[in-house]
């Protein structure tokens, strides 16, 4: 085995190591996305109904307002919602894409 053939093995082992150490985070970073698309997904689907509050005054405004922070909520964590899908999305591609380099022959 020559200097050169030495050189070139141990390149791609430090490749291969380097590309799998890529993965050990690709796949705690979509579980994560996972989790928490799961949790945000099922706050948004709660509804108003599902809260009782507690006695409020019957007066027109105060109405408004808690109608109008529903909305603001819903819609945070709708964008929370697709944030998250597009993290998973992209963790999920960058994991196949290691996974595919690290199980591609050398020879090849």
């Amino acid at each position: 085995m020559t200097w050169a053939e030495r050189v070139g093995d141990l390149a791609t082992q430090i490749a291969l190591v380097l590309i799998n150490l890529a993965r050990v985070f690709t796949i705690p970073i979509r579980f994560a996305a996972e989790r928490l698309d799961g949790f945000i997904t099922s706050l948004a689907e709660r509804s108003e109904e599902g809260i009782r509050p507690a006695e409020a005054p019957r007066v027109g405004w105060t109405r408004i307002i808690a109608a109008v922070f529903w909305g603001i909520a819903a819609v945070a964590l709708r964008i929370g919602s697709i944030v998250t899908v597009f993290t998973r999305q992209l963790a999920v591609t960058v994991d196949d894409f290691f996974r595919a380099l690290a199980e591609r022959e050398v020879g090849a």
